[in-house]
């Protein structure tokens, strides 16, 4: 796992999301772990995913992220934790455009026009891993980016497609990735940032976009990063 300096924050980005192979060295160190993201398949049509040991691992919940990074830090002596949201929006290249110290829900989708890519709508070709042509050909009433092709219908391998400017993969698509935060003050539901294979719209695949899970939830395309503190 290689990390990388993000300017505007005080740690060190893994360069991608956290592989199925990661993932597993964990699983083998724990007991009695839940063992969904061994065999993982979409919630609809039961298609494979994180079909590799170098795709992101999915089906896995805030709370085991948690667990990962505490394994993870007591392994090698050093910090390790998920991304506050704070800093995932200076890793995605939009942190000097957001308050700081606004909640995370007030700022989702806030910044139109601006999407991992860059500005341009639709996404040109290679812009990442998302709902795509592939997908309907396995799903065909699913909806989709029209006329996008990525080659994966689920999940694809991490660091496959261009990295942004700080050499950062899969900043959009792929997986939504884990934050630290709370949605708001009230809620205690987590935030998630980056957008997944299957988000088809345009608001979803915008770089401030915003989505939320209670803390102990599983699905098929929830994954994560983790950063280490400096």
């Amino acid at each position: 796992m290689k990390f990388v300096p993000v300017p505007g924050t005080k740690v060190l980005f893994c360069i991608h999301d956290t592989r199925k192979g990661d993932y597993r060295e964990y699983a083998e160190a724990r007991a009695g772990l839940d063992d969904s993201w061994k065999d993982a398949k979409s919630e609809a049509g039961n298609l494979p995913v994180s079909d590799g040991e170098d795709h992101p691992v999915v089906m896995v919940s805030w709370d085991d992220a948690q667990d990962f990074c505490k394994w993870l830090s007591a392994k090698e002596g050093r910090i390790y934790r998920l991304p506050t949201d704070t800093e995932w929006s200076w890793a995605a290249g939009i942190g000097d455009q957001e308050d700081a110290t606004a909640l995370p829900g007030s700022k989702d989708c806030k910044i139109d026009g601006m999407y991992p890519w860059g500005d341009q709508w639709p996404p040109p070709a290679g812009s990442g891993n998302y709902a795509d042509l592939t997908l309907k050909e396995k799903l065909p009433l699913r909806p989709i980016f029209e006329d996008y092709t990525d080659g994966y219908a689920t999940t694809s391998p991490v660091m496959h497609f261009k990295p942004n400017g700080l050499g950062l993969y899969d900043m959009g698509g792929n997986v939504w990735q884990w934050c630290e935060d709370r949605v708001d003050a009230e809620s205690k539901e987590r935030v998630l940032r980056g957008g997944c294979w299957a988000i088809y719209g345009r608001y979803g695949a915008l770089s401030s976009a915003r989505f939320r899970a209670a803390a102990t939830f599983r699905r098929d395309a929830y994954g994560f990063r983790v950063v280490v503190e400096r």
